[in-house]
């Protein structure tokens, strides 16, 4: 919802009493293009270390660097204490305010992922794949997905049989040619949404996966997989989930899922769950078990 004409005023008012300027010192693609096309917004969330904004159904995180870059991420060095959620926000190509308050992009460097590294041939990638589940089995926490190749917690019990249906419909999908497909989105629908928290565990899976199919160049896949995300049935996850899944659909990736997925690739799975253990609490679990599942049917079907 955005703020109302007296907010409105409220806010350019305070943009001539600014009690301190903060400059943002990186932008990812999708952020930059969020302040180009809004000029009105309001605080969403407040963390320890972000705030969201957000305008309609359209979301930008403002974020300290140890969150780390990303496409929908503004980076700047500041504490959200203080910032409410419902705060109108303005904002403009030069500058966002809050309250008292002026992001500026006086000195602001666009930030994107670098390119995939050359990938391990997919027989080694197997092993890989074996190497993370028992990871994720013994250092996963219970609440998310990263336990769901071993020990059955409530959550696991509950997706597994989600997980095996989008399992084969990967596989279907990267055996079907693309000119005749015409494969049911329903493996896929049943994962968005799927589980609690800002971003819901089957969401957080999805956005591995598409991160995984990128990186190993499966195109064809990752299409198939854009696609049905983006033909989902309005109102499946929050508005939030939905915008960061749909920029993940895009092939928008964060840094810290480029950085894993780029680890489990060249088979370094030390750095890989380093890399994954800094993002939230479960959800770079639930990334990661997106990934694994995905890199095992690709891997299979490949070295068969």
């Amino acid at each position: 919802m955005l703020a109302t004409s007296a907010n409105s005023k409220l806010v350019d008012a305070a943009r001539h009493t600014w009690s301190r300027t903060i400059p943002i010192l990186r932008s990812g693609v999708l952020a930059g293009d969020f302040c180009r096309w809004h000029s009105r917004a309001e605080v969403a969330a407040v963390f320890k270390r972000s705030i969201f904004l957000r305008h309609d159904d359209a979301f930008v995180c403002l974020a300290a660097p140890s969150i780390g870059n990303g496409p929908l991420t503004l980076i700047a060095e500041f504490n959200p204490s203080g910032l409410r959620r419902g705060e109108p926000v303005s904002v403009t190509e030069r500058d966002i305010a809050i309250g008292d308050t002026r992001f500026n992009f006086d000195r602001w460097e666009l930030w994107r992922p670098p390119p995939w590294p050359r990938a391990l041939e997919y027989g080694r990638l197997i092993k890989v794949c074996r190497s993370l589940a028992v990871r994720m089995t013994a250092d996963a926490p219970a609440e998310g997905l990263g336990r769901i190749y071993g020990q059955q917690t409530a959550t696991a019990r509950i997706a597994r049989p989600r997980v095996m249906r989008f399992e084969s419909w990967l596989r279907d999908t990267l055996a079907t040619d693309r000119a005749t497909t015409n494969l049911s989105s329903a493996a896929v629908h049943d994962l968005i949404g799927m589980g609690h928290g800002l971003t819901p565990s089957g969401d957080d899976f999805l956005a591995g996966a598409l991160a995984v199919l990128d990186a190993l160049v499966e195109r064809k896949a990752h299409a198939a997989l854009a696609r049905a995300i983006t033909a989902a049935p309005h109102g499946l996850t929050s508005p939030l989930s939905h915008c960061l899944v749909s920029a993940a659909a895009a092939g928008h990736v964060g840094e810290r899922l480029h950085l894993a997925v780029s680890a489990i690739t060249m088979g370094d799975v030390d750095a890989a769950i380093a890399s994954i253990r800094t993002i939230g609490h479960s959800s770079g679990w639930d990334m990661l078990a997106g990934a694994t599942a995905t890199l095992a049917v690709v891997a299979a079907a490949n070295a068969a």
